[in-house]
């Protein structure tokens, strides 16, 4: 999965076998992502980071591995059953690797941009005119709030950038139909065929490529797609239309785009191959 996003168009698994979709990205703005959203995964196939936590241990999971497997392994370990000692008081489990997961995946919460800074704080230093302008053209013009609502109130206080819907707007279909069922492969409903949950927007400058297929390679690649009004298809969503952007406008769009990038995601510790002495255990270094 990728902890600071995605690190490439599709999610590699354990085997070295490619999946069929890339990872959403698992850091979110203050209300962590597994509060903030009633489901989870581009399907919303999961209701909860525990049950999301137990997805990559299926037959067909990244793991390569089930579940019970990945606790007799780690059961091996000295220095992880050391740690569930301290945390669950008992050894490495299925239950405790899933609590343990989800507990570390709350942790992964943001909201130090420059757009926060502007919105939350006041600060009209905070944005460029350029990026005051593509904010004007986010809101208005390019009716990007639609879907990417900035405030969600019954979610929480903060921006994140999506109403956390599920929306066809046409990626993936051709002639033949989808290519992925989407959301409609866990409603079974035809209706459904082709939509994709609304990702966040946060830290979307850094965190590309873009799309639940990762067909798109660029902001300015995105732009262009909604500017001509998405894929035409049976399912597609009312809400998208040819806009007919200027270049002015889709330059504007870009560089408020990259506002939403935390400060400190380049600083964040990131998780690496731990110390021999740890036997393999991860850890976090700077």
């Amino acid at each position: 999965m990728g902890i600071r996003g995605r690190l490439a168009s599709r999610t590699m698994g354990n085997r070295g076998y490619v999946m069929p979709r890339p990872s959403l990205t698992l850091v979110f703005g203050r209300t962590s992502c597994g509060t903030a959203a009633s489901v989870l995964m581009w399907d919303g196939r999961f209701g909860s980071l525990e049950e999301q936590a137990f997805g990559p241990f299926r037959p067909d999971g990244e793991m390569g591995i089930d579940i019970e497997d990945a606790a007799a392994r780690i059961s091996r370990n000295p220095n992880y059953r050391l740690q569930f000692s301290h945390a669950f008081g008992q050894p490495p489990s299925p239950e405790g690797i899933v609590a343990a997961l989800a507990a570390f995946e709350r942790t992964l919460v943001i909201g130090n941009s420059r757009f926060d800074g502007f919105v939350l704080n006041k600060d009209e230093r905070a944005l460029t005119p350029l990026e005051k302008y593509g904010l004007e053209v986010f809101t208005n013009r390019g009716h990007c709030v639609s879907c990417h609502t900035i405030f969600a109130p019954m979610v929480s206080a903060f921006p994140l950038l999506t109403d956390f819907e599920f929306r066809n707007i046409g990626i993936g279909f051709s002639g033949d139909g989808f290519r992925d069922l989407g959301r409609g492969a866990v409603t079974l409903r035809e209706k459904d065929y082709g939509a994709f949950r609304t990702p966040s927007l946060r830290n979307v400058a850094v965190t590309g490529p873009y799309m639940h297929d990762g067909s798109l390679a660029s902001l300015e690649e995105v732009i262009a797609f909604y500017d001509a009004g998405g894929q035409p298809n049976p399912n597609q969503s009312p809400i998208l239309e040819p806009l007919g952007l200027t270049d002015q406008e889709k330059n504007g769009l870009v560089a408020f785009l990259h506002t939403l990038t935390d400060l400190e995601y380049q600083t964040t510790p990131t998780m690496s191959r731990a110390p021999s002495e740890y036997d393999g255990a991860q850890v976090y270094e700077r």
